[in-house]
């Protein structure tokens, strides 16, 4: 799957700048490692895509698979991406406060 668009590329910068830190790590520690995601997904940024927060070099990633820039992921780690927000928990515990 790939989308990518310049919407989806000014969330990611706009969400760099608000955790000030690269969504990876976001991802990684809020997502992937509670809902069981494996270690072999990454998410890359472009080669000319770097900000600098708070005097910090941060690679900002991109919606789309396009110039190596994007979300690396097998099947099974997306089909838990897809199902956990729909269940809104995972083994009985909330992973992100999702209001709707």
């Amino acid at each position: 799957m790939e989308y990518n668009d310049v919407r989806v590329n000014a969330l990611a910068l706009a969400l760099t700048y608000l955790w000030k830190r690269p969504l990876p790590d976001v991802l990684k520690d809020y997502v992937a490692d509670p809902i069981g995601m494996s270690d072999s997904w990454h998410w890359e940024g472009y080669d000319n895509s770097w900000v600098t927060i708070d005097g910090k070099q941060i690679h900002v990633v991109s919606g789309g698979g396009h110039w190596g820039g994007g979300m690396f992921i097998s099947a099974r780690d997306e089909a838990r991406m897809a199902f956990w927000p729909q269940q809104r928990k995972w083994d009985g515990k909330q992973i992100l406060s999702i209001n709707g």
